[in-house]
């Protein structure tokens, strides 16, 4: 003989269930912002580190990747004649640097936006950590050696800054709606009113 199954014991077997897959999901939470937050720290170190070199040094670092750019760009640049590598790495230079500022604060709006996603202002709140990080830069870089603090270069970061922002931001979106998710204000998604969980409710 078959006996049903008791409704309390089933009862409290699916609540038992429950805070054990909230609990794994709240950890699972936390662990992923530790990882932005360790990332985003450490790419924060190693503009501190850059920002804190001398000019010369300075020179020396980005005129590594400027011959490397130029040896990707010119597959005959190195039989060219000593003046002619000059120029051309001197040209590069700016280019480079402008370049390095961009994906910096490219990748620290990205990560920004990361870490704030769940706040109502999200997009503002990372966009003014950026910039505010960006102004403290330039202004470090004041008391360096033959360095010197730019506000061109302040609006530079944050352009990247909102680029990464928004690169989150769109990523996010199309994740997000791939799993029946709504996004129920600008840059902030809520599953409590999906259509995908009221189709599992009235299952």
């Amino acid at each position: 003989l078959s006996t049903a199954p008791d409704a309390t014991t089933s009862g409290n077997t699916a609540c038992s269930t429950k805070p054990s897959r909230s609990v794994k999901g709240e950890f699972m939470k936390k662990r992923h912002i530790s990882v932005i937050l360790i990332l985003l720290i450490l790419l924060m170190i190693a503009i501190f580190c850059l920002s804190a070199q001398s000019a010369d040094e300075s020179t020396i670092t980005s005129g590594r990747f400027c011959r490397l750019a130029a040896r990707l760009l010119f597959s005959n640049f190195h039989s060219m004649d000593s003046s002619t590598q000059k120029m051309i790495i001197s040209g590069l230079t700016h280019i480079v640097r402008k370049a390095a500022h961009f994906t910096e604060y490219t990748v620290m709006g990205f990560l920004w936006y990361l870490l704030l996603r769940k706040k109502r202002r999200n997009i503002l709140l990372s966009i003014g950590a950026t910039a505010f990080y960006a102004a403290s830069d330039e202004l470090h870089q004041k008391f360096v050696a033959g360095r010197s603090g730019q506000f061109r270069d302040v609006m530079i970061d944050t352009t990247g800054g909102l680029f990464g922002i928004l690169v989150a931001f769109v990523l996010l979106c199309i994740a997000h709606c791939t799993l029946h998710k709504e996004i129920v204000h600008f840059g902030t998604w809520s599953t409590e009113n999906s259509a995908f969980n009221k189709q599992k409710s009235s299952q």
